[in-house]
């Protein structure tokens, strides 16, 4: 995807009404976007609309109540996203458990066109796996597990996914581990390193496609066993771990009764500044 001028995508969205930028998923989720200014800039803020209701709590006198609304209201948990000025990055917090992940906001920017073209949300790997697998001398075995959500699988016929398709429309309610191995005898060298080729390029793709799947209902183990050459000339076996070697960033982020400012400006604040801790490795990850 060439770059986005995301900020111009945001300041279209703050002239749609409400109906334009609400989204409902086949599992009976409603989510709703909103584009927001804070320090200068654009942000958006998706958020899942709740059917529950809340209750309080009278600290005095230990009576729990329903928590009523007026007028056309309801309950919501949030999202902020922050788009970053280069590489079509973007970071995200979520405000806690129920909030959208990636993939739900993913299908929101989708349905609701923020922008001409799909848009496709995968965590950034490290550059250091990245050359580690597309370097590697030789790609043993690959292995991957996930929950299969048939609204969201992924596009037919790229390798490992659209075996993972098919999996996963027989076997909806399972959870489903694949490890495919090049066997390390028998076969001959030729058929070895055929089977290698092969397995790397769709190791690549695997690594590269994350983002259709990643999720509470998506992939929670993708792995390869890889032999990669070392700076003394030699060679060694090594695991990569491509959920784990992925860049993120724990931040702490408290809300006070007395602050003024909304939640999402707290958001944004985590938001970009661990982008500036990690921008040399953001920006390793995508450089060429």
């Amino acid at each position: 995807m060439n770059p986005v001028d995301w900020q111009d995508a945001l300041d279209q969205m703050l002239h749609r009404p409400a109906t334009l930028r609400t989204f409902n998923s086949p599992d009976g989720d409603t989510y709703i976007g909103e584009s927001v200014a804070y320090s200068n800039q654009m942000h958006l803020i998706v958020g899942r609309i709740g059917a529950g209701n809340m209750q309080t709590v009278d600290l005095d006198h230990g009576h729990i109540e329903e928590l009523r609304l007026e007028g056309n209201r309801g309950f919501i948990d949030t999202s902020t996203v922050c788009f970053l000025d280069y590489a079509n990055i973007v970071g995200v917090m979520h405000g806690n458990q129920a909030a959208p992940r990636s993939s739900a906001i993913q299908r929101w920017m989708n349905a609701c066109g923020m922008i001409t073209e799909d848009v496709a949300l995968w965590p950034v790997i490290s550059k250091s796996v990245w050359e580690k697998l597309e370097n590697a001398s030789a790609v043993h075995n690959v292995e991957f597990a996930f929950r299969p959500n048939p609204a969201f699988m992924p596009q037919e016929g790229v390798s490992l996914f659209g075996f993972s398709r098919e999996t996963g429309e027989r076997y909806s309610d399972h959870r489903i581990t694949i490890k495919l191995e090049v066997p390390k005898r028998g076969g001959g060298p030729t058929s070895r390193a055929r089977g290698q080729r092969r397995l790397q390029d769709d190791a690549v793709s695997l690594v590269s496609g994350l983002g259709y799947l990643v999720g509470p209902s998506g992939i929670d183990r993708a792995r390869a066993l890889v032999t990669s050459p070392t700076e003394d000339g030699h060679y060694k076996e090594e695991a990569l771990d491509f959920l784990k070697h992925h860049i993120t960033a724990k931040k702490r982020v408290e809300m006070r009764d007395e602050e003024s400012r909304p939640r999402h400006a707290a958001a944004v604040q985590a938001i970009m500044e661990a982008a500036h801790e990690h921008r040399s490795d953001l920006r390793a990850a995508v450089s060429g």
